[in-house]
């Protein structure tokens, strides 16, 4: 079994936990979880299945969409509910209009330092292990892209609700303790829920226990296709010749595909990901473009689906 399930995971299990269920639902099949969600978090979590677990990488591209919930006036050491409290400081009078401005100053690139709280890895040690054991390491800031910031609601005094999209690598509770600063009292994030990661919604996710349900009944309606990322994109066509020479690791030219696809191809653009499906659109693997010294293009594969074997 192949192909990706859009997971609502509930606050309270870690990604690892979501995958292990997962795993234990469908018996020797591999898993794997297209981006990790804080243990106190709820929302979209892409589970990967047997092939599919090899597109990891293309989901840590993806942009996120989170609803967040910051409660000024406490920070913690963890920049979110779960950690001690490090500093108390009284909330100054606020409106709609001011917590929008202060928002609007976080759109576009911004620069984070990780928690220590995190699962980033120092010297082949996680953050958080550090963290447990009273060590501070130095962080380095890393650059992050915030593409819109809106709020949604202001509770008063102390809660702010927000919707964020944002780039890869963002950190949510850090961006509440800067939304905090910036509102000089400082705060933390009290709830967060991802709506998106790339082209998995929240209203198209299902429970575990949903998940659970449909396998016990046989269904498949839960399944998304191998291709399921790249639907929508340029793609090319190609005869089982040209076929069997990517999965043989070969290169093709762009002057040799031209004309022979069942689709026009379009201009080749240096790096530019295809997928590639047979003439039955059979989804088989994934090649990119590569220009070469002679300006001109081949087209090399990346990532192959299917065996030699399979396409007989």
């Amino acid at each position: 079994m192949d192909g990706f399930i859009n997971v609502l995971k509930p606050p309270g299990l870690t990604s690892h936990d979501v995958v292990d269920h997962i795993r234990k639902a469908f018996h020797g099949i591999k898993v794997g979880h297209g981006g990790t969600l804080d243990p106190g978090a709820a929302g979209v979590l892409p589970i990967l299945l047997g092939r599919a677990t090899r597109l990891s990488s293309y989901l840590l591209d993806f942009s996120k969409v989170y609803r967040a919930e910051l409660l000024l006036g406490l920070s913690t050491d963890t920049a979110d509910s779960f950690g001690k409290v490090i500093a108390q400081k009284e909330v100054p009078s606020l409106n709609i209009q001011v917590i929008e401005r202060v928002l609007d100053l976080f759109k576009g690139e911004i620069e984070q330092i990780p928690p220590m709280f995190a699962a980033v890895k120092h010297k082949g040690k996680k953050l958080y292990q550090y963290a447990r054991e009273g060590i501070t390491i130095e962080r380095k800031p890393r650059t992050v892209q915030i593409y819109s910031i809106e709020l949604i609601d202001y509770i008063h005094p102390a809660r702010i609700i927000f919707d964020v999209k944002c780039s890869k690598g963002t950190y949510i509770r850090t961006l509440c303790a800067q939304i905090g600063d910036a509102l000089s009292c400082g705060g933390h994030m009290s709830f967060l829920l991802r709506k998106e990661v790339g082209k998995f919604i929240l209203p198209d996710s299902y429970t575990l226990e949903e998940v659970n349900n449909f396998v016990i009944n046989e269904e498949r309606e839960y399944l998304l296709p191998m291709d399921f990322l790249f639907q929508g994109l340029d793609h090319l066509v190609l005869d089982q010749d040209k076929i069997k020479s990517l999965i043989q690791g070969c290169s093709l030219s762009y002057k040799n595909l031209f004309g022979e696809t069942s689709n026009p191809v379009s201009a080749p653009v240096d790096e530019k990901l295809m997928p590639v499906y047979t003439t039955k659109r059979e989804f088989t693997a994934l090649a990119r473009w590569k220009s070469d010294s002679q300006s001109s293009f081949v087209l090399k594969p990346e990532k192959v689906f299917k065996t030699l074997e399979e396409l007989r």
